[in-house]
């Protein structure tokens, strides 16, 4: 069969009257039965031949018989009469049948590849939404309420879940997101996104523990949820393209689902008990999917079921069910295949459109592990049967089941078993919808055909086919419904097959689209939240980023400002050092060949005084050097106060240092070593270093006294020869003069008066023999003079050349620059501590201001990539769901 067709009207499966539920679309036209008003339907024609062939269709219109058995009053409706006329007219009416069902599998088909698309789309954007999460963590509320007397279907309904020992009272977190971001003022609560922890018993707290988790832990929780939910919408495409129906029966223990599904299947095949019997997954399939064959495949926990491999599950005969039932840590689930031989208009397996599979699931209440799998296995499903005790009515564990199914199935078949062994049943009836009006609104709405009060074990009592078990013979069930009359059972059975055959879209279709809008609503929501979010964010971290940059800007102007400050101070001290020492060593070197610096105190300690002259020249040259070093320690530790201070005007509280200043400490470890670089031979030329100018100086001519004098009569008295002369200078006078009074006492007493005696007028004064006669005595005196002298200005020339002698290997060495130059740089070095103290200062609170900024800068990009990527997705997620709330799965079944 290439294709099936169903159509919404009628409960009669049978087409012509052949029983067998098809119909050959090839035997459709006899035009020569038509009436004249044939014409008025040329179009229907048109549109059949133009649809693709198809080989066989199956059609749920009218039948032949009356099919009153199976409604709940009993009585029969002439709608369901065949309409007797001629073959024309039966034709035009199999015409409209025929274009119904086209156009109603035309949009059963539109609708599933569309919901195929927006599981797609919506796949993909989870996958952008897991993607955005893991690179920026997405913001999630957190608030918890745990108030037990919500309604389970309210906007609170999944936070009525969490049990009293799980969660207490709740209060916002510094996560919890404030009302005004939302347009209704309440915070919104998501049906398929919703995060549910639940703790032990050792951990009543449990809702400060959610809305203490940080960013990163809420968004490790919401990417699990995302991955469930991409599984979950992967299994709905699967159950949309999969051409079956599977009917799950699940309820709590002893609620009678075994017994449900035997009365559906007429037949006793599940194992019954008052105690809780079945502890595996039962899945009923008819068994002409098994080549005919009745029998158990068991399919061990952790196998993948392959019908075609039988390496994936192990054979068992039907006998074996009561045993099997209990191996639940052996088995995951029991594929039953059975026959029923009953008409396709009464079989539920076997009715001759869809395939269609039982499920009997274990009670909820058995144990959590169980429990779990039956949460889980409704995904899989497309209707539910939920059977409930009806003196028990709805536990807490069933409230929590609907409330999940919920989220895609807004109808529930809901059974309410046992009915008759209850004696007040109207009060029973009204509580038990009182309570399906909560848990499942449109459920109630539908109540006449969703909710049903029957007794399953009546419909196997004295029932001629029910045998002793599953051992009988496959004919068991018999041919028909032979069993006592239930007009509620045969009411239940009519509704059943009507929601999975006639009405697929809603049964197969309408859970899928559910969910999608569910799903897409809480996307819509949470995208909303941080769009809104990190748009507020944005405008927080501009403001921020405004009101920072003047501050950083001008910290940063400042910092250039003083630190040129204080550069200028340092390079001003350090020159002003090094000049100050440079200037005091070189006036050192030229006044020690004029300064007194050794007492004289004769020829015979010439050799002593000239050791320690030279010792002293140089304990002179080293006292320079420690006069350029005391002025440096005077200006450096001037300047350090002066920067502290700019420190402690600029900054204030933020410049703090605890270091003393220590003046004493500069140039400790570093000496001068001038004293082994300098050479002290002595010679004997050392001694005499005449000239005109100190022998001028030396008699007297050229006075000591400095030439600037500021007195004008010291000046003029200066430059008369012997009235200043120091003792030196006395010293020859009068050596020589002594030296030539003896020379003329002796040539006086010689020559016997000769000048008196030969006393001749003025013009003898120039002749030869008187010239030569006096210039003997003025040479002798001249000669003595000039002794004089040398000798007593050994003392003065040997100063004047080791002077000298220094001052040049000085100046080879480059002493004076040198020193000062190291003066300076201990200078700079010293004085570059507290400065590096106050920029520092400085720029730690520039990098606080840079680190803020750059934090910002950073935040905001990221906030700007998620605002666009929200509202980007935001878009895709409104399109998709106004695609998803424009199908009208209803009027699939409306087509007139």
């Amino acid at each position: 069969m290439s294709e099936e067709y169903y159509q919404k009207n009628g409960n009669n499966n049978n087409i012509n009257g052949n029983g067998n539920g098809y119909h050959n679309n090839n035997n459709v036209d006899h035009e020569e039965d038509y009436y004249d008003d044939s014409k008025t339907l040329i179009t229907a024609d048109e549109l059949i031949n133009s649809l693709p062939d198809a080989k066989i269709m199956y059609s749920t219109g009218r039948g032949l018989e009356d099919d009153s058995t199976t409604l709940i009053n009993g009585n029969g409706s002439n709608d369901n009469k065949f309409i007797q006329g001629s073959s024309s007219k039966n034709r035009v009416t199999s015409n409209n049948r025929q274009l119904k069902t086209h156009i109603q599998q035309l949009q059963y088909n539109d609708n599933k590849v569309a919901l195929d698309r927006s599981i797609n789309a919506s796949i993909e954007i989870l996958n952008e939404l897991r993607t955005e999460n893991k690179e920026r963590p997405i913001y999630y509320p957190t608030v918890i309420n745990d108030n037990n007397e919500k309604k389970l279907n309210s906007k609170k309904s999944h936070l009525a879940l969490f049990r009293q020992n799980s969660f207490a009272d709740k209060k916002l977190s510094e996560t919890a997101i404030p009302d005004e971001n939302f347009e209704d003022g309440e915070i919104p609560e998501f049906k398929i996104l919703n995060i549910n922890i639940r703790l032990d018993h050792f951990h009543r707290d449990g809702g400060n523990f959610i809305t203490n988790l940080d960013k990163e832990s809420l968004a490790s929780l919401l990417d699990e949820k995302i991955a469930l939910t991409i599984k979950h919408l992967l299994a709905l495409k699967d159950r949309i393209d999969d051409t079956s129906s599977k009917v799950f029966v699940t309820g709590d223990l002893n609620s009678g689902k075994s017994a449900f599904c035997n009365a559906l299947l007429r037949k006793k095949l599940l194992p019954e008990d008052e105690q809780p019997c079945t502890n595996v997954f039962c899945e009923v399939i008819d068994a002409r999917d098994n080549n005919g064959l009745e029998e158990i495949h068991a399919v061990p926990i952790g196998s993948h079921y392959d019908i075609k491999d039988e390496s994936t599950y192990k054979i068992f005969p039907l006998k074996d069910i009561d045993d099997l039932v209990y191996q639940s840590d052996t088995y995951a689930i029991l594929k039953i295949y059975c026959n029923d031989n009953r008409p396709i208009e009464q079989s539920l397996l076997k009715n001759g459109i869809i395939d269609i599979s039982l499920i009997d699931a274990p009670g909820l209440n058995m144990d959590s592990y169980q429990t779990t799998q039956v949460f889980s296995r409704q995904e899989e499903i497309d209707l539910v049967v939920f059977v409930v005790d009806a003196k028990n009515h709805f536990t807490l564990s069933g409230k929590e089941f609907i409330s999940s199914a919920a989220n895609e199935k807004n109808l529930i078949f809901i059974v309410i078993n046992k009915f008759d062994s209850v004696k007040d049943k109207d009060k029973c009836m009204r509580k038990i919808l009182d309570q399906v009006q909560s848990l499942s609104p449109d459920t109630h709405k539908d109540a006449r055909d969703f909710v049903h009060f029957v007794s399953s074990n009546n419909i196997q009592k004295d029932n001629p086919g029910d045998g002793d078990g599953p051992g009988n013979d496959p004919d068991d069930n018999g041919g028909g419904d032979a069993g006592p009359d239930d007009p509620d059972f045969d009411h239940l059975e009519a509704c059943l097959r009507n929601f999975i055959l006639e009405k697929r879209s809603l049964s197969k279709l309408l859970p899928s689209k559910n969910y999608l809008f569910r799903l897409l609503s809480d996307l819509e929501v949470l995208f909303k939240l941080n769009e809104q979010l990190y748009s507020k964010e944005k405008e927080e971290m501009i403001k921020e980023l405004n009101e920072i940059m003047p501050k950083y800007e001008s910290a940063m102007q400042r910092s250039v400002k003083i630190n040129d400050a204080i550069n200028k101070i340092i390079e001003n001290t350090a020159t002003d050092v090094y000049n100050y020492s440079k200037k005091t060593i070189d006036e050192t070197i030229a006044e020690m060949n004029s300064e007194n610096l050794i007492e004289y105190s004769g020829l015979k300690d010439l050799y002593q005084y000239s050791v320690e002259l030279q010792q002293a020249m140089i304990n002179k040259l080293a006292q320079s050097v420690v006069v350029g070093e005391n002025y440096a320690r005077k200006k450096t530790t001037e300047k350090v106060e002066v920067i502290k201070q700019i420190g402690s005007d600029e900054l204030g509280s933020d410049f703090y240092t605890n270091r003393v200043f220590r003046d004493e400490l500069m140039f400790s470890r570093k000496k001068d070593s001038i004293q082994k670089k300098l050479k002290y031979d002595i010679s004997i030329l050392d001694f005499f270093d005449p000239s005109f100018e100190n022998f001028a100086k030396a008699i007297g001519f050229k006075s000591n006294t400095p030439a600037s004098s500021s007195s004008s009569s010291s000046s003029i008295h200066s430059l008369i020869p012997f009235t200043n002369l120091s003792n030196n200078q006395l010293m020859i006078w009068k050596n020589s003069a002594s030296a030539l009074a003896v020379y003329s006492a002796t040539k006086f007493f010689t020559n016997n008066l000769y000048l008196l005696k030969n006393f001749v007028s003025v013009s003898d004064l120039f002749r030869v023999e008187f010239l030569v006669t006096v210039s003997k005595p003025l040479l002798i005196f001249a000669g003595m003079v000039s002794v004089s002298y040398l000798i007593l200005d050994m003392p003065n020339s040997f100063q004047r050349k080791t002077a000298k002698k220094i001052a040049k290997q000085i100046n080879e060495l480059n002493y004076p620059h040198l020193n000062s130059l190291r003066i300076s740089k201990e200078v700079r070095t010293v004085l570059n501590i507290p400065s590096r103290e106050v920029l520092n200062s400085f720029q730690t609170s520039i990098d606080k201001a840079a680190s803020r900024k750059e934090k910002i800068v950073s935040s905001l990009k990221s906030s700007d990539a998620s605002f666009n990527f929200y509202n980007k997705t935001l878009k895709s997620v409104l399109y998709q769901k106004k695609i998803v709330e424009s199908f009208n799965l209803e009027n699939v079944n409306q087509v007139d």
